[in-house]
């Protein structure tokens, strides 16, 4: 009995030591999936723009996507399709080219490159993002994505008020200014009715940790001139 129980004391403590770095290894294959899944993306966004010739968006699911539905009527297909980029707020993102092959000069048909993708489980755009009135702040890590209209969620679809960055056809973003993109970790929840549909309030953002900072988020730096995207370490902000 004596044994039995010196065993049972040994394995809580080696849980003890080893389940807290177990969880910091967690946490940091989530933070370099997040940020290699978007690297990867800025580059095939930057290539096609260049191949085509054309200007290449990175448009994001806004947080607005319940306004956007109550816009599209009785189009079954497009409800659908709305309702599963829901759960894509703060974390959803596609990338649309300005010209399909073929168009006219002067007359252009926007289309998208890529299917709606979202980041890992657990990885989300830091929030402030999307907030629409400092797309133009002097501090490159306060600025929120600028906004346009596009089609939405898909090419067919009316314009609809998008965030995003865009490359032109030499490779450089036509803000013409370095844009940064801070990643966070976290969880966002939706309120649903009793029906189970999701109601129209806003979704619950909770940060990990909470009330998280600017130094807190890791970032994705995006030389304007260049194109060319890497990663950046927190540093005080």
């Amino acid at each position: 009995m004596i044994e039995l129980l010196v065993v049972i004391v040994i394995i809580g403590i080696l849980t003890a030591i080893t389940l807290p770095a177990l969880k910091g290894i967690t946490q940091s294959n989530l933070s370099a999936g997040a940020t290699r899944q978007i690297l990867d993306d800025i580059a095939f966004a930057r290539l096609r723009a260049i191949n085509d010739r054309t200007t290449v968006f990175m448009v994001f699911v806004p947080p607005t996507v319940l306004q956007k539905m109550a816009l599209v009527g009785n189009d079954v297909q497009e409800l659908r399709y709305l309702t599963n980029l829901i759960g894509g707020q703060y974390r959803g993102y596609s990338l649309l080219a300005a010209r399909t092959v073929g168009d006219q000069p002067g007359r252009s048909t926007s289309r998208y490159l890529t299917d709606w993708k979202t980041l890992p489980e657990g990885a989300l755009f830091a929030p402030y993002k999307f907030d629409t009135k400092l797309p133009n702040h002097p501090n490159e890590y306060l600025r929120t994505f600028a906004t346009n209209a596009f089609p939405f969620p898909d090419s067919p679809s009316a314009p609809f008020m998008l965030p995003y960055i865009a490359f032109n056809p030499y490779g450089q973003l036509t803000s013409q200014r370095d844009e940064v993109i801070p990643l966070a970790k976290g969880q966002i929840t939706f309120a649903r009715d009793e029906a189970g549909n999701f109601t129209r309030s806003a979704p619950d953002v909770q940060l990990i940790p909470p009330g998280t900072g600017t130094n807190d988020f890791q970032y994705v730096r995006i030389n304007w001139l260049t194109g060319r995207a890497r990663i950046e370490s927190p540093v005080a902000k």
